[in-house]
């Protein structure tokens, strides 16, 4: 296990009305990752609710941590009826895997990375229903993960390429939600949260192999990184991702003049 995922849900507001009656709403919040699901108390009758949640803890492999989003599903509770979905939030962990600016070069081993604040809760159907306060933390099991650095857009600051490695590109397809469903059961809710998730999943794995043939070629990083989906019917879901592998080294910047780092 390359790491552990903690989060900590605190507080919503600003929700829509669920219960036409008293004009409040009876919350909780489902969090997922990968197989595991944890759910949070209800927050009856009320639109600013507060949890304040102690931490979810989540152990993922490196695949997990890369290719599957964070699942925020906010809920409205029901005694007598089934819940009724409010919104869903999705996070994309990538981000907390690149190395904390001074941690990883004074030899901390157990990095501690974290986002924090208020994120819009979103419904397929209906927009945006709010927002929620969560804090996500990620800590990783040691530093060596090679694929953290794979897909960078643009060259880091405080680096510059060295070597352009050539070309690399990525293919997936896989099955469209769409047409999985039994036409009797299916809504359009639970048909657009499936494609949004697979979206997610496609995204990580495309960014994963462009890692893994960039390091193939020679390169330790991707630049100028590019994904499209296309939507093919029945085929199902195309995923292309494309970019220039490099090898990256530091740099810095005496009388404007680019030095090469001494490599090790």
């Amino acid at each position: 296990m390359p790491g552990k995922v903690k989060v900590k849900i605190i507080s919503g507001k600003n929700l829509p009305v669920m219960d036409r009656s008293s004009d409040t709403t009876d919350a909780y919040v489902e969090i997922k990752l990968g197989n595991t699901t944890y759910k949070t108390d209800v927050c009856r009758r009320t639109l600013h609710p507060q949890w304040n949640t102690d931490w979810y803890r989540f152990e993922v492999d490196d695949s997990e941590l890369q290719d599957e989003p964070l699942q925020i599903r906010l809920m409205d509770h029901d005694t007598y009826s089934a819940n009724d979905a409010i919104g869903k939030v999705y996070l994309n962990l990538n981000p907390l895997l690149l190395p904390v600016a001074g941690q990883l070069e004074i030899g901390d081993n157990n990095p501690h990375h974290e986002i924090s604040g208020w994120i819009p809760v979103y419904d397929t159907m209906h927009g945006i229903r709010g927002e929620v306060n969560v804090t996500v933390k990620v800590e990783l099991f040691s530093d060596f993960n090679r694929f953290r650095q794979s897909s960078s857009p643009v060259i880091p600051q405080g680096y510059h390429a060295k070597v352009i490695n050539g070309f690399v590109e990525e293919l997936i397809v896989d099955d469209d939600p769409e047409y999985q469903w039994i036409d009797k059961i299916r809504t359009p809710r639970a048909s657009n949260e499936a494609r949004q998730t697979l979206f997610f999943k496609l995204s990580g794995e495309l960014q994963r192999r462009i890692g893994v043939k960039a390091l193939g070629v020679g390169g330790n990083a991707v630049i100028g990184y590019r994904q499209c989906f296309d939507i093919e019917g029945e085929s199902g879901i195309v995923a292309r991702g494309i970019g220039t592998a490099v090898t990256l080294i530091k740099a810095y910047n005496t009388a404007n003049v680019v030095v090469e780092a001494k490599e090790e």
